[in-house]
């Protein structure tokens, strides 16, 4: 490519390519870094970027035949999908049912929209039915039902909302969509950790209760096993790398921080790559003869184009004009790809190197992965398992699952039936 790029585009892309790379000696440091916020977190809910809250989500499970909701709310509050499971003599759980509910109406309040979706879900019951919620809000995306709401709110507003609307339902959990993902794994896998890669970041592993410190529990309980929500989202403010284009899309989002959110993702990957565009554009590098109002707009370049971009060329010049009414040149399409790349590289070192460090932390030989960032590209999925498996000591390797978004659902209503 190089013989076909100009001096300046060559100039722009290799100052690029410099800034995104990370090296082997930053990884490890971001693999002690994270390990050691682990324990702070734990110790601490004062000086430390991560929130490690126990999620107090135990066996056994509830009684033979009884049934359990579980309700998953997506980001944007517009998207419910609601599960029920039964368990069986064994204590097994077993998915009967699912139904995906849209939100049509942009002023309708999303509590009394998730109170019609459980009428029509439900049906008629006898008994009050428990629903275990998951809840999608990554932080860095506050939407105008999550503005300022911690989950103590969403399950009381919830409640209130069933009762409005003389629902039999009673809310038992609120959790973030990876502790869901973790209790789902542990049914069948014995899995330690679960990660979600959406919009948001997050990781939830298996603690002894006793190792939070921060918490006052008695001699008996120290051994019991909880979850923990670690908010790995908002790591790394003193230690990852961040670019130009890093602090600019930190500066313009709506929740400034949240730097390993920012690196990783689904919300942010597409926008640092657009931003990355925009600065062709503005030195006339790219798109010279063309009209880039629609690619001007802020978060207009989703992630997920990023990982057909890089598996095919062709891709790019149809999701440009497509999306933008841009027509690429033939290098204009290999300039984009490899700003994608070289977002997406950085983004699966990043990711491998911090999920290392949690898998230490567990001492875990499972982990769940999933996440829609992961389900658009699978290159990505790959380099970060790479990334893991090659920060963790001694050559130990850890056994990676890769789980479907319905799984956390599932493990919602798992949560309902053991409180």
């Amino acid at each position: 490519m190089s013989a076909m790029l100009s001096n300046e585009q060559q100039a722009f892309l290799d100052h690029a390519t410099t800034s995104f790379a990370v090296s082997d000696e930053s990884l490890n440091t971001i693999v002690t870094r994270a390990h050691a916020e682990l324990f702070r977190g734990l110790s601490t809910s004062q000086g430390s970027e991560l929130l490690m809250k126990p999620t107090f989500i135990r066996p056994p499970l509830a009684r033979p035949s009884s049934v359990s909701l579980g309700m998953s709310i997506s980001a944007t509050g517009s998207r419910i999908r609601i599960t029920s499971i039964t368990v069986d003599s064994n204590s097994t759980p077993l998915r009967t049912h699912t139904q995906v509910f849209t939100m049509q109406s942009t002023t309708q309040n999303v509590f009394d929209f998730a109170a019609n979706c459980v009428r029509e879900f439900v049906q008629h019951t006898d008994s009050s039915l428990p629903v275990g919620v998951t809840i999608g809000v990554p932080c860095g995306v506050l939407t105008e039902y999550a503005r300022g709401l911690h989950a103590c709110d969403v399950g009381r507003k919830l409640c209130a909302a069933f009762v409005r609307n003389h629902l039999n339902v009673h809310v038992t959990s609120v959790t973030h969509g990876a502790v869901s993902a973790l209790v789902a794994s542990r049914i069948q896998k014995a899995t330690q950790v679960a990660a979600v890669f959406d919009g948001g970041v997050n990781a939830a592993y298996v603690e002894q209760l006793g190792q939070v410190c921060k918490l006052r529990v008695s001699e008996e309980t120290k051994s019991s096993l909880v979850a923990i929500d670690t908010d790995i989202g908002n790591f790394g403010s003193r230690v990852l790398p961040v670019t130009m284009w890093d602090r600019r899309v930190d500066r313009e989002s709506k929740c400034v921080g949240r730097v390993f959110e920012k690196l990783v993702g689904g919300h942010y990957m597409g926008e640092i790559v657009r931003n990355l565009i925009i600065d062709m554009v503005d030195r006339r590098l790219l798109f010279t003869t063309c009209n880039v109002q629609e690619i001007s707009v802020p978060y207009s370049f989703h992630s997920a184009y990023m990982g057909p971009i890089i598996e095919d060329l062709e891709a790019v010049d149809a999701v440009f004009a497509a999306e933008f009414g841009i027509q690429c040149s033939p290098i204009e399409c290999r300039i984009i790809r490899s700003l994608c790349s070289m977002v997406v590289e950085r983004a699966a070192r990043v990711a491998g190197a911090v999920l290392a460090a949690v898998v230490l932390k567990a001492k875990a030989d499972k982990v769940v992965l999933s996440g829609t960032v992961f389900d658009a590209n699978p290159r990505m999925l790959d380099e970060t398992v790479r990334e893991m498996q090659s920060r963790l000591p001694n050559g130990a390797k850890t056994e990676v699952v890769v789980q479907s978004p319905s799984d956390e659902l599932f493990g919602a209503a798992v949560n309902a039936a053991c409180i």
